[in-house]
């Protein structure tokens, strides 16, 4: 369960990280389409009361003051240093999720080497006790049975006597 949460907090740092410089770049484009609207009826205006058309120059004013009051170079300018600002945080976070990643894969290497050299020990104990259960099951069957025994058997051929 800690490693899945270890991988859920990778992938959720990232996600973090990932929606923040999305929303501000979302809010630098508003700001920007809103600014380039502003500029562009602002010429616009200009140019009607030059060619003197009152009429458009009034609803090019109504269509100015409906534009968001926000909509100025600076907004822009500001919307751009946030937009900039998340792009330095989401790779921070992306960098912090990979540590946290890397340690967490590192972690679960140490613990499955454990595992597997605890296993090994274990083997090996149990081979050495069985090969010292073999040896003197050997050495016991070598003192309870006589070459006469064997002959007497009719399995001579099948042992070497010395």
């Amino acid at each position: 369960e800690h490693r899945v949460e270890g991988i859920e907090s990778f992938v959720y740092i990232n996600c973090v990280g990932i929606q923040l410089e999305k929303h501000y770049s979302n809010r630098r484009a508003e700001a920007l389409a809103a600014w380039e609207k502003k500029t562009d009826v602002t010429a616009a205006i200009n140019i009607a009361k030059r060619k003197k058309l009152p009429k458009l120059v009034s609803e090019l004013e109504e269509k100015l003051q409906s534009i968001s009051t926000n909509a100025s170079h600076t907004s822009v300018k500001q919307a751009k240093e946030r937009h900039l600002v998340s792009k330095a945080l989401k790779s921070d976070f992306h960098n912090l999720a990979n540590r946290r990643f890397r340690r967490a894969k590192e972690s679960a290497t140490e613990r499955l080497t454990t595992l597997l050299r605890l296993w090994a020990d274990y083997e090996e104990t149990v081979a050495f006790e069985e090969f010292k259960g073999l040896d003197r099951t050997i050495l016991e069957i070598e003192r309870m049975v006589q070459v006469d025994n064997i002959v007497a058997d009719g399995g001579a051929h099948l042992f070497s006597i010395k």
